[in-house]
């Protein structure tokens, strides 16, 4: 019972840094959307309105699940926010890969090398996209929802 408490504990904390970066990226993508070049982003996040959206609804999976936590239920809003925290992570990082073939691919045309595509790309930060790193830390979690079944006798 410990453990699923623990478990619980690190979801709503994971939950709620989600839904931090998700509203902080949806709200100031939503003012450039209506004044374009005004913020640019806020705490080095970037203005994203549908990157923040998911992350809205990732950090939401993870919270319903802390709600649930006593019922069988909780396993899969657990399992359903760390496939798609680890799904979105992937995406942003094949973007900063894309990002640096490309730099690649304009050295080859004349254009010096710059490590600027690491830090800052199409995506925004680059590689330090938060949601990048919040996929790392939901992988006990995705490992938790998995092994719990077979613990249980499921």
């Amino acid at each position: 019972m410990g453990n699923k408490r623990d478990v619980a504990v690190y979801a709503a904390f994971l939950g709620s840094i989600y839904i931090i970066v998700g509203m902080t990226e949806f709200i100031t993508g939503l003012w450039e959307l209506f004044w374009p070049g005004t913020v640019g982003g806020f705490l080095g996040l970037p203005a994203d309105l549908f990157g923040g959206f998911s992350a809205i609804v990732i950090g939401a999976a993870y919270i319903s699940s802390v709600l649930l936590w006593k019922e069988r239920e909780s396993l899969g809003f657990l399992l359903t926010a760390t496939l798609l925290s680890i799904i979105f992570g992937i995406l942003y990082l094949l973007i900063v890969c894309a990002d640096g073939f490309g730099m690649l691919l304009c050295t080859w045309e004349g254009e010096k090398w710059t490590w600027e595509w690491l830090t800052a790309g199409t995506a925004g930060p680059g590689i330090l996209r938060p949601e990048i790193w919040l996929a790392l830390l939901s992988l006990p979690l995705g490992y938790f929802a998995l092994k719990q079944p077979k613990r249980e006798g499921l």
